[in-house]
């Protein structure tokens, strides 16, 4: 099926109560937690471990060196840990997801506003009870688009190991945009360390047709996740949340719902809770502020 057929699918489907996995009305974001500013003050990529009970997963945005942080689930005793490697450029996203018999923690280098790299990093950590403060990533895997260089600050892997990845403008004022793109890595490419692997275009989201009647922050993803069955997808924005009650490996065809938020200043990570009755949402520490919120929205009446 072409990319407009599963945008048109994706933008006129609406979700019942009566379809498996679709929550029946979204509750309000509440307070929940709040980041170690000291450590992460550009909060840019969020995790819930479903591994081990209250553990978040962090990361800043660009600047900060190859490494990611670990907290309590609403973000105390917060820890570096640093990452073996050469510097990234710019690391916007992490996401745990399967490697092999183990899970892994995915750290994006991805993060590209003037639209000139050749190609883009993820560094992969084996997922264990107790990290040293510095440990060895299991590999490293380079990447490529098909079609040019991309912005990006949202990837999520999902349970069956593929990457997803979806695009933002390349517009350092992000003033222009446009369609969101939808690019996949296979769960063999990820395990190929060696050679540069080929994204393959999956197709397209028409982020400001959906979100029109918020402002145009509301049109820019900011963060993915992928719930623990693959069953849905949380697409973050500025603005608000677009919650895909599909499975991204199946297409882009499916009902979706937009849920409202507590707008944060800049609000670039979230991520599903384990048992998928709702979401974390965070934000970067804006000048003046002492801490930055870690917020939760959870399903009324979870399926």
């Amino acid at each position: 099926m072409r990319a407009a057929a599963l945008l048109c699918a994706l933008i006129l489907a609406s979700p019942t109560a009566a379809q498996s996995g679709v929550c029946p009305a979204w509750g309000k974001a509440e307070p929940f937690g709040a980041l170690d500013a000291k450590l992460v003050n550009e909060a840019s990529g969020l995790e819930v471990s479903d591994r081990f009970g209250d553990r978040l997963y962090h990361n800043n945005d660009s600047g900060d060196g190859l490494r990611f942080y670990v907290s309590g689930l609403k973000g105390e005793a917060t820890r570096a840990i640093d990452v073996e490697g050469p510097d990234p450029r710019d690391i916007e996203e992490l996401s745990l997801g399967p490697c092999g018999r183990q899970t892994c923690l995915y750290l994006g280098d991805i993060g590209d506003n003037p639209g000139k790299r050749d190609g883009v990093v993820f560094t992969l950590v084996i997922e264990k009870k107790a990290f040293k403060d510095k440990v060895k990533p299991l590999r490293t895997v380079r990447a490529r688009y098909p079609d040019g260089a991309h912005n990006a600050e949202a990837f999520a892997v999902h349970p069956n190991g593929d990457l997803f990845l979806v695009t933002k403008p390349v517009d350092a004022r992000m003033a222009t945009p446009g369609p969101a793109l939808v690019y996949r890595l296979t769960a063999a490419q990820l395990r190929n360390g060696r050679d540069v692997q080929t994204f393959a275009k999956v197709g397209e989201i028409d982020l400001p047709t959906i979100m029109a009647e918020f402002p145009f922050p509301g049109s820019i993803a900011t963060a993915l996740d992928i719930s623990a069955d693959g069953r849905r997808a949380l697409l973050l924005t500025y603005v608000a949340a677009l919650v895909l009650d599909f499975d991204l490996a199946e297409g882009l065809s499916g009902p979706h719902q937009v849920v409202r938020l507590n707008t944060m200043p800049q609000q670039e990570a979230g991520a599903w809770l384990p048992d998928g009755s709702g979401f974390l949402y965070d934000t970067e520490l804006t000048r003046g502020a002492k801490a930055a919120r870690i917020d939760r929205v959870v399903c009324k009446d979870a399926p």
